[in-house]
């Protein structure tokens, strides 16, 4: 795959895509250290902030590695990065948020369940914490969204499974942006009753009844958008 000089629109996305081809499709293999700042500037002809800014999104993807002093290596690609292209969603339309709902919909009842039943005294009490303070931002409907995010992320680590966990870390700026969407959308009265009953439900300790109301707070959501 050659290297292409850059046009004016999108630049820093199209370095990001360029490079991450180059690493997918085995131009740049596992182990090798690649042209430095300087160099990929001169190839793409853009500067090297929009360089570096491209190096930190791989090197977050895990499919490169910067060693101080040495330059960048590349790593293996693993599943994961094979589904980087949904990290560069940064401006999703309505189809697009419904996508994410309908996955949201197919994984997180499953993932609540499991939760539920992994949860110890201090996993509860942190996700009590992350509802008390939606409590508090209901009046300020961007945190409101960012802590709407926060308590579904926290399920999906007291469930244990590295890989929803990565999912959710690829699919970050993503599903915050759809968080947002949703909350500007619908305000926050839905989510303040689903999470109590939710959270209702980890302190009884009642897996089933916590899978329960997640698949009926992601089936509302869903059809809402449909």
């Amino acid at each position: 795959m050659a290297i292409y000089k850059i046009s004016r629109e999108s630049i820093s996305d199209q370095v990001f895509d360029q490079m991450k081809e180059l690493i997918l499709e085995g131009e740049w293999k596992p182990g090798e250290k690649i042209p430095s700042e300087n160099e990929l500037a001169q190839q793409f002809g853009v500067s090297r902030v929009t360089v570096r800014n491209a190096l930190q999104k791989l090197s977050a993807l895990e499919l490169l590695e910067t060693r101080f002093g040495e330059g960048s290596f590349v790593r293996s690609p693993d599943a994961a990065a094979m589904l980087s292209p949904l990290v560069s969603a940064a401006y999703i339309n309505d189809k697009g948020l419904e996508e994410i709902l309908q996955l949201r919909s197919m994984i997180e009842g499953p993932v609540c369940k499991e939760a539920c039943r992994r949860a110890d005294d201090a996993g509860k009490a942190e996700l009590a914490d992350i509802f008390r303070r939606m409590r508090q931002a209901r009046d300020y409907l961007p945190e409101f969204a960012r802590l709407d995010y926060e308590f579904h992320l926290k399920i999906a680590q007291l469930a244990g499974n590295s890989v929803i966990i990565r999912i959710y870390g690829i699919l970050n700026e993503v599903m915050k942006s759809a968080f947002d969407q949703i909350v500007q959308k619908r305000g926050n009265q839905a989510g303040l009753f689903y999470h109590e009953k939710i959270l209702a439900a980890f302190e009884a300790g009642n897996a089933e009844e916590a899978g329960k109301v997640m698949d009926e707070h992601m089936k509302d959501l869903y059809e809402s958008y449909r």
